[in-house]
């Protein structure tokens, strides 16, 4: 037989710690998560009756610790009606993803030949570079 685990906690930290060792107590699964405003977050948990009044047992106390703890509750067998409601909130939350074309990426060689006269500039220039005498200006004194 299904129940239905309920945490509440006071932020995505101590829903996240509530999931974890709900899920490493017991063999339960989670439904569904809801952020509801002003940072409270309630996580349902589901699975058979004892496994779930563990998890929620458990997962509560470590949410205590955290100092985020809001409430827990049990439903042991809840009517069709309650999971109705709840597959129709996860339905209406859902979002679909569209796939983006990716546009596929094409390297290309660009080789720009100069014309032989910079050739001659540029050997120009390395020459009168070279004949310079290199001064270090950290060497001169102030005067």
């Amino acid at each position: 037989m299904k129940a239905l685990g309920m945490i509440e906690t006071r932020g995505i930290v101590g829903a996240i710690e509530a999931v974890d060792v709900a899920c490493k107590t017991a063999d339960v699964e989670v439904l569904n998560r809801h952020l509801v405003k002003g940072g409270i977050v309630t996580v349902e948990i589901v699975g058979d009756v004892g496994a779930v009044k563990v998890a929620v047992e458990a997962a509560a106390e470590a949410v205590k610790r955290l100092g985020v703890y809001m409430g827990s509750h049990v439903i042991p067998r809840p009517t069709e009606e309650v999971y109705n409601m709840l597959e129709k909130k996860r339905e209406h939350k859902t979002v679909e993803k569209k796939e983006v074309p990716t546009e596929e990426i094409v390297e290309e060689e660009i080789i720009v030949e100069l014309p032989e006269e910079n050739e001659v500039i540029v050997e120009d220039i390395v020459d009168e570079v070279e004949a310079k005498p290199v001064v270090n200006r950290r060497d001169k004194t102030k005067k």
